[in-house]
């Protein structure tokens, strides 16, 4: 008697661990299973941020390239206006060069209008004496003419 008691006390222990290891075993799956759940909701949640952040990046990208486009087209027109500028320089640097020269420049005309005018003077001083001498000679071969 001794020995069905214990049989069956094991039977009982053994359907007692076995009811307690499924009931465990369940609630380990279900917990496994709302984990994997709120495991598959982070993915999603994370896989709708890349989305969003690629979009982002996307953006970003095409408005690095536009900024780059300027920037390249505002280089061009610097490097434009630095030549014109240097133009600009090297011709106010003759001009005051030149209005720094003038006072010589106004002397040395002064001067050369001074020996034109002498020079007319002395021209037509010449000339008249040329008219003079040239008429005193056709005079001459008037007058020898009429001895002849």
């Amino acid at each position: 008697m001794d020995e069905k008691i214990n049989k069956q006390e094991k039977d009982f222990s053994s359907n007692f661990l076995t009811r307690t290891t499924i009931r465990e075993a369940n609630h380990h799956l279900q917990m496994l299973h709302q984990h994997n759940q709120e495991l598959e909701q982070i993915v999603g949640k994370q896989k709708e941020e890349l989305k969003h952040k690629d979009l982002i990046y996307v953006e970003l990208f095409k408005a690095k390239q536009l900024l780059e486009n300027h920037c390249q087209q505002l280089k061009i027109l610097l490097d434009d206006r630095t030549r014109r500028l240097q133009v600009f320089e090297r011709k106010e640097r003759l001009f005051r060069e030149t209005i720094e020269l003038k006072p010589a420049i106004e002397s040395l005309l002064d001067v050369l209008n001074t020996f034109e005018k002498e020079d007319s003077i002395l021209s037509s001083t010449s000339m008249q004496s040329l008219q003079t001498v040239n008429q005193k000679k056709n005079m001459n071969v008037v007058h020898k003419t009429d001895t002849v």
